[in-house]
């Protein structure tokens, strides 16, 4: 139970860093996803119960504060969750250039998919996506997958810390 709750305050504070701190990037629009990275890391984490519950909470928390439909966020890094878990034991995820693959592929995808529900829901002209692809969507993939290692490291480091047992691995001298 701590273990969840402090990975649910984690959660909200990448979104608060995500929704505060990253509208300030030079280019406004284009910046990593951390809500996403933090999705895959869950999924490589936690089981698919607990893991799952939390990925919905980051989706719902991420509804709020995107000011879009509500929903999509839910649906969509639900539905990323369990893909990475289902795909955890099948692909290679331990160097940088197959970390970053992985999730500029996903946050591609989820943005597609984000647009096509946006789409058929508010039936909005497709003439209006095909720039923001381009203009918006696929930079933001490349940043959230350029920054997927360096976030991957510091969990990793992160987890050993908090979620080690004590005396295990450290063997006392006799």
């Amino acid at each position: 139970m701590k273990r969840i709750v402090l990975l649910l305050l984690v959660g909200i504070f990448f979104l608060i860093l995500q929704a505060s701190c990253f509208p300030f990037f030079p280019i406004h629009r284009v910046r990593p996803d951390l809500l996403l990275i933090f999705t895959f890391y869950l999924a490589f984490l936690f089981p698919p119960i607990s893991g799952g519950i939390l990925a919905f909470i980051m989706g719902y928390l991420t509804d709020l504060f995107s000011g879009n439909a509500m929903g999509f966020y839910v649906f969509s890094r639900s539905l990323v969750f369990f893909t990475a878990y289902f795909l955890k034991g099948r692909i290679y995820l331990e160097g940088f250039y197959s970390q970053f693959l992985f999730a500029f592929l996903f946050a591609l995808l989820e943005g597609v998919f984000i647009l096509i529900l946006m789409n058929t829901f508010q039936s909005v002209p497709l003439a209006k996506f095909h720039p923001l692809f381009f203009t918006s969507l696929l930079p933001q993939s490349f940043f959230t997958g350029l920054f997927t290692p360096l976030f991957f490291f510091l969990f990793g480091k992160g987890s050993l810390l908090w979620f080690s047992q004590p005396g295990k691995g450290v063997k006392e001298k006799g």
